[in-house]
């Protein structure tokens, strides 16, 4: 099944394609974007993750054409 990505600047891009999807295995977790996509244990906690653009846990079960992005709540000044 594939999926869109939207990945936060420090994931590992080599897993998506040109056009920012992911080949995953039927069935697969959120939690296995997160190993595909080499994102930090450390900056799990601070990443924001929506499928479909609702707030979702690690253990949230994918479907084909789901859209997957991440948001990093840092601000500046």
């Amino acid at each position: 099944m594939k999926v869109q990505i939207y990945p936060p600047p420090f994931a590992n891009l080599n897993a998506l394609d040109e056009d920012g999807m992911l080949i995953l295995e039927p069935g697969a977790r959120l939690s296995s974007v997160y190993r595909r996509l080499k994102i930090p244990l450390v900056l799990q906690p601070l990443v924001i993750c929506h499928v479909n653009y609702q707030r979702v846990k690690l253990n949230t079960q994918l479907k084909d054409g789901d859209v997957i992005s991440f948001i990093l709540p840092l601000a500046g000044g």
